[in-house]
């Protein structure tokens, strides 16, 4: 199985998991003129992707839908209230195939099995385990906390994309309004790096194949920053990248090998 952002910020966030047979967008914010470029610098089309899962409603999660639907249209998943939620705030241009995932319990999409769970966003918003080919993905993106339930099962994994939205220091020194900012630091926002930090320190997990931190704030981050924080909260080694914002990155197989020729010899 791998795994490829095409985009990571608040501006739009899409990202594809692939295993041998079964290829799948999680969330789907790219603008029309973005697409068919992203997905080509995967080496995609519109063709080549089997279903959408969506982790919610929020603009920069779906702007796209309605484009892709008309260039393939693919069954959607989520659970019943992410859907419930999307069509309340989503005019769609044709009925969509919506398709109920049940939270905390495995459904396949082709090959590709998902577990959704349930996070802590101002909407209704859900991660997932994605596994396939003997492996496993975790996605945590959008959320205020990590949920136990998270880092209890989120503890045997192979790769995970989890959220480093922002830098404390930094949102001192921020232009956006007073609310957003409370927003974005209550237990319905979204990640700090020193959160994403502490997240993976409560997993211990010992041996990631990857780890890359997304939706990182455009404003108030650095991937430097964000990276700096990961690292010293993950076990010496551990293969770590931060996804690229507004344009695609590498597929992490590719992104696995680059780390490793870069690292010094031990």
């Amino acid at each position: 199985m791998r795994f490829c952002t095409l985009s990571s910020c608040s501006y739009a966030n899409c990202v594809v998991v692939q295993d041998q047979h079964t290829c799948i967008l999680i969330d789907c914010g790219l603008r029309k003129r973005d697409t068919r470029p992203y997905l080509a610098a995967a080496g995609l089309s519109p063709g080549d992707v089997d279903a959408i899962i969506l982790t919610h409603r929020h603009i920069d999660h779906v702007y796209g839908l309605n484009y892709f639907l008309k260039e393939k249209n693919v069954p959607i998943y989520s659970t019943i209230r992410v859907l419930h939620e999307l069509n309340q705030s989503m005019h769609f241009t044709a009925p969509p195939r919506l398709n109920i995932l049940s939270e905390c319990s495995g459904q396949r999409i082709g090959t590709l099995g998902v577990i959704p769970f349930r996070l802590s966003h101002d909407v209704e918003t859900i991660g997932f385990i994605i596994h396939g080919d003997g492996e496993r993905l975790g996605f945590i993106t959008d959320t205020g906390f990590v949920p136990e339930s998270c880092l209890n099962a989120f503890r045997d994994l192979d790769y995970l994309y989890i959220e480093s939205n922002h830098d404390l220091d930094m949102y001192k020194r921020s232009a956006k309004p007073g609310y957003v900012i409370r927003r974005n630091l209550g237990l319905t926002g979204h990640l700090s790096n020193e959160q994403c930090g502490r997240a993976l320190q409560a997993m211990r997990r010992q041996n990631y194949k990857l780890v890359v931190l997304g939706h990182l704030s455009e404003e108030d981050n650095e991937p430097r920053l964000a990276l700096d924080c990961a690292m010293k909260n993950l076990p010496q080694g551990t293969p770590l990248a931060s996804a690229p914002s507004r344009e695609p990155g590498l597929w992490s197989d590719n992104l696995i090998q680059l780390i490793k020729e870069k690292s010094p010899p031990e």
